[in-house]
């Protein structure tokens, strides 16, 4: 039986008013003001005119109309995670014809089925509209060998990309994003570059990031995207701010538009911290709980516990599934650390997060699910409320799925 819809963005209100002493996170931009314009922290825009007029006026490169013609063959690449993504994508179908680009001659790309339905959805009203393409990286027919990175690696990038004459990567921009080509590279390149890229090992060693981005940026460059987009997220699965242009000069203006918004300062650490995981379906991933869970390392105690409130459906994959019924979850965590799932990425955060401490979790999932993970099964708010009141000291962490969290004194993120 599926439980109902836990309001998600009620929660932070609620809690709030718990006994215990609750710590207010700040934004980056500032540890008083009250309210995002006070901060300087920009209020949700229509996605699709934004992405119009990122496209009308981009950064460091010429109007998307100075350099596309009629005819022209052009591949929108998508990330699943970019907020209101099919509006977005309507905005820049919108801009691509309002230069000239008939909708048959573009294609949407993405990895997931469902963000090309949303899509799809989204732009029936356009008669002979636009092609729409579900990435496969294991379908060698749909790949092509684009050429050979500096490390003599093959190139391989899906065929409807390759056979562009303009690509267009739309990206969700993160604090310390993975590069100015990651909505584009490796996620549209073949399956082995693809699984290597999950292994929870490679992606967030520190000492192999900086090569991780050249490599990204390598392929962008051979692949021939000379523009990126990238969506800023807004609180609650809206839109902050759209930006395009040079790739290079995008990546630095979203990051610092990112930091603005979600480096988000503790004033001390806590034993209690509640992440929300907000948005529709489309948000609510194992992809987003381990975002949520990552948001949360760094501003606890030893010991601390965590909570994360979700509406999350989708079953465990094989790497959470590791964790099932484990009687050594330190074994586990080595053994997820090397696997190449989709899931293995959030299985190693949740995996640290056990070893750290209880781990709360309101979801869809049942309870027998989640208690197999060894989670604690949450019913509902007036839970959560609870818990933070038993606690000496909690924090809640709303868009934790988009949050970078750093204790006041301590290390940041920079």
């Amino acid at each position: 039986m599926v439980k109902s819809f836990h309001p998600i963005d009620e929660i932070a209100a609620r809690i709030s008013r718990a006994d215990g002493a609750g710590v207010r996170l700040t934004h980056a931009a500032s540890a008083c003001a009250a309210g995002d314009e006070a901060r300087g922290i920009a209020l949700p825009v229509d996605p699709a005119a934004a992405v119009a007029l990122a496209l009308a006026a981009p950064l460091e490169f010429p109007p998307l109309s100075a350099g596309v013609v009629p005819g022209d063959r052009v591949a929108i690449a998508v990330d699943n995670a970019v907020p209101c993504v099919a509006a977005v994508v309507r905005g820049a179908v919108e801009a691509l014809r309002s230069a000239g680009v008939e909708p048959r001659d573009i294609s949407i790309i993405a990895t997931e089925a469902k963000t090309v339905e949303l899509c799809r959805e989204e732009l029936s009203a356009f008669e002979h509209g636009p092609q729409f393409v579900v990435h496969d990286p294991a379908d060698e027919k749909n790949l092509c060998l684009i050429g050979v990175t500096k490390r003599g690696q093959p190139l391989f990038v899906n065929r409807t990309i390759f056979e562009a004459d303009i690509v267009l990567p739309i990206g969700c921009a993160r604090v310390n994003g993975q590069g100015v080509y990651n909505s584009l590279y490796p996620r549209f390149s073949n399956a082995e570059t693809v699984e290597k890229s999950r292994t929870p090992a490679e992606r967030d060693a520190v000492a192999r990031r900086n090569g991780k981005r050249s490599e990204a940026d390598e392929a962008g460059w051979m692949i021939g995207a000379l523009m990126t987009v990238e969506v800023v997220p807004g609180s609650g699965e809206t839109v902050a701010h759209v930006l395009a242009g040079e790739p290079q000069a995008v990546a630095r203006r979203s990051e610092e538009l990112c930091r603005r918004r979600w480096l988000l300062h503790s004033p001390r650490r806590v034993s209690l911290l509640i992440a929300t995981v907000t948005g529709g379906a489309q948000s609510q991933t194992w992809a987003n709980i381990g975002r949520a869970l990552a948001a949360a390392e760094h501003v606890l105690e030893e010991g601390g516990a965590v909570a994360i409130c979700s509406n999350l459906e989708e079953q465990p994959g094989h790497s959470l599934g590791r964790l099932i019924r484990i009687p050594d979850i330190d074994v586990a965590a080595r053994k997820i650390s090397h696997d190449r799932d989709a899931d293995s990425w959030p299985a190693w955060h949740l995996a640290r997060a056990l070893q750290r401490g209880p781990v709360y979790f309101l979801s869809q999932l049942s309870a027998e699910t989640v208690e197999d993970l060894g989670l604690a099964p949450v019913e509902s708010v007036d839970d959560l409320v609870r818990l933070a009141g038993r606690h000496e000291s909690f924090a809640v962490v709303d868009d934790s799925q988009h949050a970078v969290v750093i204790v006041n004194g301590e290390d940041d993120a920079r």
